[in-house]
């Protein structure tokens, strides 16, 4: 079983277009590592805010893949089985980690904003927990790729 792993923004880092590329490369990644590896499971995060971890269920989900979804039980950092525990078994359980960020924030995103990734120390994409996730897979041995959307 090859285990491909999806991490990244919540939707509203998206706009129509981005959304449109990000569920594309998805679906590429997906069908790719299928016909690569035959046996696939798709690991992600179940993020409540939708986006990459949703879009990947829902693809996955359409091409008949197994999903190995790691849902938060607490909705904070560092709590029991909280976004650091999830993110964390993320890391462990994937083959490969996709990374999938845009470069810059929508017209219309009204949320906090920052002048860099400070998880990669750049300001190639918009900041991401997911970023955080691809480091400690890193550290773990894992293939992470980053995929920045323009």
């Amino acid at each position: 079983m090859f285990n491909i792993g999806f991490v990244g923004h919540g939707s509203d880092k998206f706009d129509a277009r981005t959304e449109f590329l990000a569920k594309e490369l998805i679906y590429n990644l997906l069908d790719n590592a299928e016909k690569t590896h035959g046996n696939v499971c798709m690991v992600s995060g179940h993020s409540p805010m939708g986006g990459i971890d949703i879009w990947a269920e829902e693809i996955a989900l359409g091409l008949g893949i197994l999903l190995d979804l790691k849902i938060p039980e607490q909705q904070k950092w560092d709590s029991h089985y909280g976004y650091k525990q999830r993110n964390l078994d993320i890391a462990k359980s994937c083959d490969t980690l996709h990374v999938i960020l845009v470069k810059n924030y929508p017209e219309n995103y009204n949320g906090q904003k920052f002048n860099l990734c400070y998880h990669c120390k750049t300001s190639d994409h918009v900041k991401s927990g997911g970023c955080w996730t691809g480091n400690q897979a890193k550290k773990l041995g894992k293939e992470v790729i980053w995929h920045i959307i323009e």
